[in-house]
């Protein structure tokens, strides 16, 4: 359904993003998930036509939209920008309207009564925006990008203005919604649990680059390099003197990393004598830092997440791994 090939852009002399590759299928949903300026929004921005300055391809279905020769302004997208753009001088229903410029007086009504009563907002009909929630502001905006049936949809951080428990359940009444229409979506963020919970696959963006685009269970379990394997998940770096004695084979491009959330303590001697270093209640679990007794030259491992229970503090401490839970990948 979209397809992007060899995409870069600069502004002025400096590079934004080089040679960004990665396709769409109907009914996908994919997340650009990057550090905040990195690039994942210019991306929505070129596909939606905002941005027409640009090298390499952008293609929706068949057709070629963007590129140095080919140019077109109507395409099937539809954006929903992060703090949605509606109108406050314009009430719900003439915010819906305005994307329906094209259809007749009568169409046009007919085609925003069903998006209100879709979008279960029917009731705010004729209240102005400042009267509304954000969770239904976003209704909205999510209304009016759907009002010429897009087969694409862009997102811009779409629940970054919503608290916490609104930002779940609207993050999978979009999701189930996209399902439902068997639309594309291109979701932007720097919320990994975001990407995680709504995406079917996800593209991390890293120094002007797409480093690793792959299904989200797969990019999860099997991260090409450690910048990707630490910032989907919090993770260890395991030390020399561990790695040697696990006999583990890593050559000095590579690194050994573990789970934190797979990071145990434990008063049974294993491998890894430890000293705990700083601990901090967290209430499920302690915020650990612990380091190895027998090498003081060793870096300080953080351990999040870990639980004290079952461990006496007055006793020797030791590191508990299990070996299949440990990844070797590139720096």
């Amino acid at each position: 359904m979209l397809s992007i090939n060899n995409f870069s852009i600069s502004f002025n002399e400096t590079k934004i993003l080089e040679d960004i590759n990665f396709d769409v299928k109907q009914g996908e949903i994919v997340t650009l998930l990057g550090s905040s300026g990195c690039g994942k929004t210019t991306i929505l921005r070129a596909i939606a036509g905002l941005q027409k300055e640009h090298d390499g391809n952008i293609c929706i279905g068949d057709t070629c939209v963007s590129s140095k020769e080919v140019y077109k302004q109507d395409r099937e997208v539809g954006y929903i920008f992060q703090d949605y753009a509606l109108f406050p001088h314009l009430n719900v229903e003439e915010n819906i309207s305005f994307a329906l410029d094209k259809l007749s007086k009568k169409d046009r009504n007919k085609r925003v009564d069903q998006l209100l009563e879709q979008f279960d907002i029917i009731a705010h009909k004729h209240k102005q925006i400042h009267q509304l929630s954000g969770g239904q502001q976003q209704r909205v905006a999510i209304a009016r990008a759907m009002a010429n049936k897009p087969k694409i949809l862009l997102l811009d951080e779409p629940f970054a203005n919503l608290d916490s428990q609104l930002r779940y359940k609207t993050k999978m009444w979009l999701k189930n919604l996209i399902k439902k229409y068997n639309l594309s979506a291109v979701l932007v963020t720097h919320d990994k649990k975001e990407a995680l919970s709504i995406s079917d696959k996800i593209g991390i963006i890293h120094n002007k680059k797409l480093l690793q685009f792959d299904a989200t269970q797969d990019i999860y379990s099997k991260p090409v390099n450690f910048y990707i394997a630490n910032f989907l998940s919090e993770i260890n770096i395991l030390p020399k003197a561990l790695i040697e004695k696990l006999e583990l084979n890593v050559k000095e491009n590579q690194t050994a990393i573990i789970e934190i959330s797979k990071s145990k303590l434990t008063n049974k001697n294993t491998l890894l004598e430890v000293e705990i270093v700083d601990k901090s209640f967290c209430g499920e679990y302690y915020e650990i830092l612990v380091k190895d007794v027998k090498n003081n030259e060793t870096d300080e491992l953080s351990m999040i997440k870990s639980t004290l229970e079952n461990i006496d503090l007055n006793e020797k401490i030791y590191l508990d791994l299990k070996r299949e839970n440990i990844k070797i990948i590139l720096k």
